[in-house]
């Protein structure tokens, strides 16, 4: 009788442990779905921002120039590849703030937004979001704005400028 009950015994704890590891195995399935999720998201990002950079050619930064200094100035390449300069700045950000939600980043993405302080700190930059801000979300519209709400719209110009002054020695 009392191999009976070791046997009744040893069967439901046998039990309760296949339980437990499928419990385990469940959370484990759930948990590498989820690391999939992100990869792959991830991953869109990282090819968006490389169609971006492809975009933009060989000499972006001549388009740039122009949006800066001779924003009227602009040609329709021109126009096409600051927009994909612009967009590139914005992908990035979106890609950590995506990662963030997903848990796999902290919440610096919101300091990184003060990075397009930089992209659209000139006219070309500031009249691009006006235009695009539309396609993205409520949070992230306002999150950028706040940011750059303190900047000017000649940042770009007046850093640059800054860079090429020259002291002349004093005589």
């Amino acid at each position: 009788m009392d191999g009976n009950k070791i046997n009744r015994w040893l069967t439901l704890a046998a039990n309760v442990g296949v339980l437990a590891g499928l419990v385990l195995v469940s959370l484990q399935i759930r948990q590498n779905t989820a690391i999939t999720r992100a990869q792959i998201e991830n991953d869109y990002f990282l090819a968006d921002m490389q169609l971006e950079l492809a975009m933009m050619g060989e000499d972006p930064a001549a388009s740039w120039i122009t949006a800066v200094y001779a924003p009227d100035e602009l040609t329709p390449r021109d126009a096409a590849v600051v927009d994909r300069y612009f967009n590139y700045g914005l992908v990035q950000v979106q890609r950590l703030q995506r990662m963030n939600e997903l848990g796999l980043a902290d919440e610096e993405w919101v300091d990184r937004v003060d990075y397009l302080r930089w992209h659209l700190g000139n006219e070309v930059g500031r009249r691009w979001w006006e235009y695009s801000k539309e396609g993205f979300s409520a949070e992230f519209v306002t999150t950028v704005e706040e940011s750059l709400s303190i900047s000017e719209f000649q940042g770009n110009q007046q850093l640059l400028d800054a860079l090429r002054a020259r002291e002349t020695p004093e005589g």
